[in-house]
């Protein structure tokens, strides 16, 4: 069965294919971190759901890739979502 995380504004990605959940202050301080939204951007692999200031990066692996969804829920909560739903289960 899969398992849905509910990003922001009704996206959903599949649980088991996130690679990782990272603050934006934090994530955005290395120049690694940088390069990758960069190249991801010039990929049009970025997918922004953030209405308002953007809190947090979800990379979510894909077929050919990743692709990045930008959010404005933080990672924290993002993160305890995913970790409440596991022990639903």
């Amino acid at each position: 069965m899969r398992m849905f995380l509910q990003l922001e504004g009704g996206e959903s990605v599949v649980e088991e294919d996130v690679i990782g959940i990272f603050d934006m202050d934090e994530a955005t301080v290395g120049e690694g971190t940088r390069s990758f939204l960069r190249e991801a951007q010039k990929q049009l692999r970025v997918v922004s759901l953030a209405s308002d200031l953007p809190r947090s990066l979800v990379v979510v692996r894909e077929a050919y890739g990743s692709r990045v969804y930008i959010s404005g829920l933080s990672a924290q909560s993002i993160a305890n979502h995913r970790l409440q739903r596991k022990e639903w289960v």
